[in-house]
């Protein structure tokens, strides 16, 4: 048995599909039937990422892990992108850190440094 997606409750889908869009740089997956006010998907590989539309979003109750050949230049692109980072640490060559997306829910890279 594989997971095959994660799915979100978003309030704010307009700005929560940017931040996985345009800062994380997940690619979108379209192929699902409905509108996408109401729900989007990305690929992630095995894994789709999904949001739903919620008046109540999750809100911080869960994290998203994604695992990343170079967890630095990640660190550096989103910095690059505006985000205020804590700086990253190398510890026997992995490193992993955490952001918010626009909603509160946590999102960790981890990897090689």
């Amino acid at each position: 048995m594989n997971i095959g997606s994660i799915i979100l409750f978003v309030k704010d889908m307009k700005a929560v599909t940017a931040f996985y869009r345009d800062v994380v740089g997940l690619t979108p997956d379209n192929t699902h039937p409905f509108p996408e006010h109401r729900f989007f998907c990305f690929d992630t590989g095995a894994c789709k990422l999904c949001l739903h539309s919620a008046s109540k979003p999750n809100g911080g109750r869960q994290k998203i892990g994604f695992s990343v050949e170079s967890v630095s230049a990640v660190h550096q692109n989103l910095k690059a992108k505006g985000l205020r980072l804590k700086p990253l640490k190398n510890e026997d060559g992995l490193a992993c850190f955490d952001i918010s997306d626009p909603e509160g829910n946590r999102v960790q890279f981890g990897g090689a440094y």
